[in-house]
């Protein structure tokens, strides 16, 4: 069997709420973004999609956040 993608992610994001005065679900209904969308599959270059600029994730990388057998490692996530 082949050995599964490894998919690492990392998100940069902004609300208008201090994430550590009032803690996540406060942080996300607050005026909350994710402006910079980073990852790599395996050991492959890191890309980062500027979701602020309007950059849309590709198909791809949707595909395989939700699929069961892509092992995923995500920092602020």
């Amino acid at each position: 069997m082949d050995k599964p993608k490894i998919m690492s992610l990392d998100l940069e994001t902004y609300s208008d709420v201090d994430l550590g005065k009032c803690g996540l679900y406060r942080y996300v209904e607050g005026d909350f973004h994710i402006l910079l969308f980073a990852y790599a599959f395996d050991d492959g270059d890191v890309r980062v999609i500027d979701m602020a600029c309007g950059e849309q994730i590709p198909r791809e990388v949707l595909i395989a956040i939700d699929d069961p057998q892509v092992i995923k490692a995500a920092w602020n996530a």
